[in-house]
């Protein structure tokens, strides 16, 4: 629509000179011809400058810990991207009202105190209630690392304006993609509750959105909560179940599932998050909280070697930067198991992988009765993990 504009204004304009009576002998209407030609060329230019600084609009759902740190230092550092708001939700701790803390904290610290923080459902979308010590042996006691104050961080600018962060997570979510129908790209990072509750209160949310980047579930990988799931999704199955069905679609491109098959691909150093303290507050608190990240994670789970996966950077990397993920994306039938809280299966991700079910082959005297036809969803499941790492780096540090 500004290209079009642009160009309107000044081809209308051309018209008009050449209608004035004092453009009459050649050498005038050449000349004439000339400034308008320029002029034209310079409104496209300009079109196209405007078209090329138009942002996406994110919204970010996120229990914001350590690697959800990496995710939303990810976007707002990123030029093309317009940060609409963050929906906080329970997960790597078991108290909403930490997570949404620690988001206000991340974006004072980043220098982007005036991005709305809303408070998601205290309960999974099964009306289970999270263990308030979900997480903290990896993610520490406040989800963040535990990283004290830091110097200077007293003193980051405030907001110096209302924010309106009276609606919970999941009306922010309905009423801003109401909003904006067909533009807004939802990435989670955390479990889907909030999601599947903004489902809930606008039924019409899968075709009023872009887009749903998503990390979470095992597929061919281990899960990290049990043999068979990853904690995103166990944490609340019915939660994920729900946004799975919703948003995929006949082509799979509406939804896109970052599992640990992918995540676990790229793996950041403590040495490589040293550097991020070069990017101010923001990059420093994200550092030490990583420093911290994969002492836990030896200490805890045995995992050596002073570095971690960056799980909840990839739906920001494939949205950014999907050719890193050329030779890693199948588009197929996901389903997601429900069982009890506690049992190996519950949020499983399973995949249908039948040759039919690839080819949507239905027999026409009984139609799809074995479900060869389900909606698909992207899954990811490879990386060029040190161009990943690369475009991280040089977008948070200003090297991009």
């Amino acid at each position: 629509t500004h290209e079009l504009g642009a160009f309107e204004r000044a081809l209308r304009s051309t018209k008009r000179a050449f209608r004035r009576p004092g453009i009459a002998c050649i050498p005038q209407r050449s000349q004439a011809l000339s400034r308008m030609l320029k002029g034209l060329a310079l409104a496209c230019v300009t079109a196209v400058t405007a078209v090329s600084a138009e942002k996406i609009p994110v919204v970010l759902v996120a229990d914001v810990g350590i690697d959800d740190a990496a995710a939303l230092l990810w976007l707002l550092r990123s030029p093309s991207i317009e940060l609409l708001g963050i929906a906080s939700s329970f997960g790597c701790h078991g108290d909403v009202r930490q997570t949404a803390a620690n988001a206000k904290r991340l974006l004072r610290a980043a220098g982007a105190p005036c991005v709305p923080v809303h408070v998601g459902s205290r309960v999974a979308f099964g009306n289970w209630a999270p263990n308030d010590d979900d997480g903290k042996y990896i993610h520490g006691a406040d989800g963040l690392g535990d990283v004290p104050p830091l110097d200077g961080e007293a003193d980051v600018v405030t907001c110096d304006r209302d924010v309106d962060e009276s609606l919970s997570s999941a009306e922010f979510i309905a009423q801003t993609v109401r909003e904006r129908p067909g533009e807004v790209t939802i990435i989670v990072t955390s479990p889907a509750t909030n999601l599947a509750l903004a489902v809930v209160l606008e039924p019409q949310l899968p075709e009023l959105v872009k887009q749903v980047l998503i990390m979470g579930g095992a597929v061919d990988h281990p899960g990290n909560v049990s043999p068979l799931a990853e904690a995103n999704f166990a944490h609340d199955s019915r939660a994920a179940k729900v946004v799975v069905d919703a948003f995929s679609s006949e082509d799979g491109e509406r939804l896109v599932i970052a599992p640990l098959d992918v995540t676990m691909r790229a793996m950041a150093t403590v040495q490589q998050m040293q550097q991020l303290t070069k990017a101010g507050i923001g990059g420093s608190l994200l550092a030490e909280a990583w420093r911290r990240y994969t002492t836990n994670y030896c200490q805890v789970l045995k995992f050596c070697g002073a570095h971690a996966a960056v799980h909840d950077a990839h739906p920001v990397a494939y949205l950014l930067h999907p050719s890193l993920y050329a030779n890693g994306t199948r588009v197929e039938p996901v389903e997601i198991m429900v069982t009890e809280p506690l049992h190996p299966s519950n949020g499983h991700s399973l995949v249908d992988r039948r040759q039919l079910a690839k080819e949507g082959i239905v027999d026409d005297r009984t139609g799809d009765v074995t479900g060869f036809q389900k909606p698909r969803a992207t899954v990811l499941v490879d990386v060029d993990g040190d161009a990943f790492l690369r475009a991280f780096f040089d977008t948070v540090l200003g090297r991009a």
